[in-house]
């Protein structure tokens, strides 16, 4: 009751003083909208609240400015987080709502930090608390800390907003005001009963959720760096030529000059727009990664097709200038002019070359300024038609709006029209999407059930020494990378003219590199040291048919392979491929052992990425796989024991 009569006073002096607020625009508060990954329904007196809140975020233009720089630099690092701890991503406006993003902010409760943790609920969360380290303060210790506290409230609730509450009045209080019949639903309303601290944080997400990442130009980007044991701020400012103030700056969480060894501590790197690009080179890292050509459970994206425009587009002076002897390669792609993006190409590069302007190429493509573009994909430098050539698409697991929009040349807005979606829904896996018209009011949602990814069957070895030419080989230990193999030369004795699957030949290298051919296998030493007897890594060829709308790049996905390779194996020049040929490939192979679980690194992805996914140290990643430093590239194989 008293709650009641408080949450009443409190509309009612919002009804009396709202209209003499000054703000510069009308907030409109939707009627239903999805938050914390539920369907919401806010009725009139928390509508009237969360304005409130909303105007008042926004009436002073430079403090709102300044919190969104800070978003736009610290978000990319805890979606990450949340992504990976399975947590809902709206939990990012917390952290605004708690801290505005400073490190270093104390509350009147001795709370202190980005998440605003107390002493206790933060050693229980796992972080270290002494007078060298107060990870509190760390953007990436706390944020991963904040995901635990918030999931072991939530398997209390099943109801991610009333986890949301009980981050402000703990569990017991939550528990003692909600009501039971709402744990575990997918849809909740919202009036003026519902608890102050879960209106001010859907406040917080209708004030910035429309800004966040439109700058296209940042003052301040943050990367993550993890090989940081031992080593002073000095050493790491010199090693990644940055500034030691502003990496002390970004860093309040370690009071002393170096960096503790008994554990990874993850050290905030920050950086200029102008510089980012030799940063991240340097941390080896990105900040963002634009999605994978590759769906979660593991088959091919099969792209429509595309086709090489009528008449050869112009590059303009400036592109040549900036970027001589270089022919971008401009096709049609879904009957839109599309530009392939190369090994190294970035955004303002794509952009030049297509004489188009930055800020158009990102609203064509629906990217952000951080994306990193992927090699051989083709994004499109007109606007996207409101309608595809396709009827319908059946969303796969882990596919976004973006991608359907990418995949068929259709607008996101669109999608969302034609299929009566609300903004921000989440895409779910199997939804049966109308593409061309929009889905009748009485046409309920179809659902089609997926087909679960095909479980490899695992076959368990023991190490033996592999006979050539009489002489005695040791299975090292390897890490073998994809990349172009040069066939064989006629001459050799290994050579096959018959290109039809005849043998399986294993490849032994002592290097993470360029595979060896089986020609120059040599005796190596018995290795001493080494435990691991990793999978055994090589081609099998085969032929492949070339089908219909297939081309170089779709068949190098299928074999795990690069379509360099493909090339070279056939000698194929720039007429390409035709349908029906017949293609030698080497598919790669990899051995199915127990004890190790095999990981392809996607782009932009880390050696710290790695190791948060499978929740082992990057220390025993670098045992397993012979590697001596951090640097990986797209492709590699990583194997991690079980």
């Amino acid at each position: 009751m008293y709650f009641k009569i408080l949450n009443r006073m409190r509309v009612l002096f919002l009804l009396l003083f709202l209209p003499f607020l000054s703000f510069s625009q009308s907030v409109q508060v939707p009627d239903e909208m999805y938050f914390m990954g539920m369907k919401i329904t806010i009725r009139g007196d928390a509508k009237t609240e969360i304005a409130a809140s909303v105007v008042s975020l926004k009436k002073n233009r430079a403090y709102f400015q300044t919190k969104l720089d800070r978003i736009d630099a610290y978000f990319p690092i805890i979606e990450r987080i949340f992504e990976a701890e399975n947590v809902p991503e709206d939990f990012k406006f917390l952290v605004v709502q708690e801290s505005a993003l400073i490190s270093d902010a104390v509350s009147k409760s001795n709370a202190v930090g980005f998440w605003q943790f107390k002493r206790e609920s933060a050693i229980e969360s796992g972080l270290r608390i002494d007078d060298l380290v107060d990870e509190r303060k760390n953007i990436s210790a706390s944020t991963r800390g904040a995901a635990i506290y918030l999931k072991k409230s939530n398997a209390v609730f099943n109801n991610w907003i009333y986890t949301l509450q009980s981050y402000n009045v703990g569990l017991g209080g939550t528990q003692r005001s909600v009501d039971t019949r709402f744990y575990g639903v997918p849809e909740m309303e919202i009036d003026g009963n519902t608890h102050w601290y879960i209106l001010k944080c859907i406040a917080h997400k209708l004030a910035f959720g429309e800004e966040e990442g439109k700058n296209t130009t940042p003052p301040l980007v943050l990367f993550e760096y993890s090989n940081t044991s031992g080593k002073t701020f000095q050493d790491i400012a010199r090693e990644l030529q940055v500034e030691e103030g502003k990496l002390r700056e970004y860093n309040k969480w370690l009071s002393h000059h170096t960096v503790p060894d008994d554990k990874e501590y993850i050290v905030t790197v920050p950086s200029s727009y102008l510089d980012k690009d030799a940063v991240a080179a340097k941390v080896g890292t990105s900040v963002y990664v634009a999605s994978s050509s590759k769906h979660a459970d593991g088959t091919p994206v099969i792209k429509p097709d595309v086709k090489p425009l009528p008449e050869p587009k112009k590059i303009s002076s400036k592109a040549e200038e900036m970027y001589p002897g270089e022919k971008p390669v401009f096709v049609l792609h879904n009957g839109l002019e599309a530009i392939k993006a190369k090994q190294g190409d970035d955004i303002n590069k794509l952009a030049i070359q297509a004489g188009i302007s930055r800020n158009k190429f990102l609203k064509f493509n629906d990217l952000r300024i951080f994306d990193q573009l992927i090699p051989n994909e083709y994004y499109y430098i007109e606007g996207k038609q409101n309608k595809a050539n396709a009827l319908f698409h059946v969303a796969r697991q882990g596919e976004t709006l973006r991608d359907v929009s990418q995949l068929y040349g259709i607008t996101i807005q669109a999608i969302i029209r034609k299929n009566r979606m609300k903004k921000g829904e989440p895409l779910q896996p199997g939804r049966e999407l109308w593409l061309r018209n929009r889905r009748p009011e009485e046409v309920p949602v179809k659902i089609v059930p997926l087909p679960k990814p095909a479980s490899r069957p695992v076959v368990a070895k023991k190490p033996s020494v592999v006979k050539k030419d009489s002489v005695s080989v040791s299975p090292k230990p390897v890490l073998v990378v994809p990349a172009p193999v040069v066939p064989p030369s006629p001459t050799s004795s290994d050579a096959n003219p018959n290109p039809i699957p005849v043998k399986e030949t294993p490849i032994l290298t002592p290097t993470p590199s360029i595979p060896t051919p089986v020609s120059e296998v040599k005796t190596m030493p018995q290795p001493t040291l080494v435990t691991h007897h990793l999978p055994k890594v090589y081609f099998k060829d085969t032929i492949h048919v070339v089908q219909q709308k297939e081309n170089i790049y779709s068949i190098s996905r299928l074999y795990n392979t690069r379509p360099d390779s493909i090339k070279a194996w056939n000698v194929i020049d720039s007429t390409g491929i035709k349908i029906d040929q017949t293609l030698k490939v080497k598919k790669l192979v990899i051995e199915q052992i127990p004890e190790f679980k095999v990981h392809t690194v996607a782009p932009g992805e880390t050696m710290y990425r790695i190791s948060d996914l499978y929740k082992v140290p990057v220390q025993k990643i670098q045992e397993w796989n012979n590697k001596k430093d951090f640097t990986l590239s797209a492709g590699d194989i990583i194997f991690i024991k079980r």
